[in-house]
């Protein structure tokens, strides 16, 4: 399959499975919404009271540079392996305790988001090969004419999504603190909504217009009003319900998605919709909501599904 906007998309089913693989590469923005990036003088140490430690940022920097010297097309293999390779250390640095103790991501997943992310802040492109589940439910979710919002929790390889909806020439409405968001290993970025006291408003708009509207909903620790506690294992879970009772006033369709490895350090997207009925409510769909997050955690590391 050929497009303008895309290079070259390679698609295959299997035919005992509902999940699916692909491999995509963008030479050019998928939308007038997408924005070319920079990355600059990538080498330089940053000059913000955060910068981080001389040792770090040296690593990171030839981390990087090893990388460029990478063909492409194996990149993101190699990212894989090396950062799998070094999870003894990782698990020795707070940025890694910073993320284990929302229990959301394993040191897999937590490592290879930062070399994705070096990789992508020094302009280093790579190619994915990503499986998904449930994309049948992906695709009702584009067609429907209402909009849809799709929600997930704050797992850190679901910024691979954006990619993933930039490559299939859908990218999302999304919401986040900064106002562009990296699409990882592409030199694009897109805007993005912020938090104000007109998101809600902005939302809504986008869903009317049939749009695809992704956030992430859970919080940690809790910090608003709006905030509903659950219990999940050993742990609480904060979930904001603003945007579904948004997306429910606007009779807009509500999914759920995640990222994570398998158990051969492949990217698993995953798509969930709440379960179907008449009299199908917020909390309900909220409850629904802390179960699939319950689940992502589970089947870290192992096979994909159908």
């Amino acid at each position: 399959m050929k497009n303008e906007r895309s290079k070259f998309l390679f698609f295959r089913t299997r035919a005992n499975r509902k999940a699916f693989s692909f491999i995509v590469v963008n030479t050019q923005p998928v939308s007038s919404n997408v924005l070319p990036y920079a990355p600059g003088a990538w080498w330089l140490r940053p000059r913000e009271a955060d910068r981080p430690a001389l040792y770090w940022h040296v690593a990171s920097r030839a981390f990087a540079f090893a990388m460029w010297l990478v063909p492409r097309r194996y990149r993101f293999k190699m990212a894989t392996r090396f950062t799998a390779a070094l999870t003894p250390i990782v698990k020795r640095t707070p940025w890694y305790r910073k993320h284990d103790s929302l229990g959301i991501d394993g040191v897999e997943e937590i490592a290879l988001y930062h070399a994705l992310s070096i990789m992508t802040r020094g302009g280093v492109l790579f190619d994915l090969e990503i499986k998904i589940e449930g994309a049948e439910i992906l695709r009702a979710a584009l067609r429907n004419s209402h909009g849809t919002l799709m929600v997930a929790p704050h797992a850190l390889l679901s910024v691979l999504l954006i990619r993933y909806l930039h490559d299939v020439s859908c990218p999302p409405t999304t919401v986040a603190a900064t106002s562009f968001v990296h699409i990882y290993g592409t030199r694009f970025v897109i805007p993005a909504l912020q938090p104000s006291s007109n998101l809600l408003i902005r939302i809504r708009t986008a869903l009317r217009r049939g749009d695809l509207v992704y956030a992430m909903i859970d919080e940690a620790p809790r910090n608003s009003a709006r905030t509903i506690q659950f219990t999940s294992g050993t742990r609480a879970v904060y979930v904001s319900d603003a945007l579904i009772k948004l997306a429910q006033r606007c009779d807009a369709g509500v999914i759920f998605t995640s990222a994570r490895l398998d158990e051969r350090q492949n990217i698993v997207l995953r798509f969930e919709a709440p379960m179907a009925g008449a009299e199908t409510s917020e909390l309900s769909i909220t409850k629904s909501f802390v179960n699939f997050l319950e689940t992502h955690v589970e089947r870290r590391g192992r096979p994909a599904s159908a």
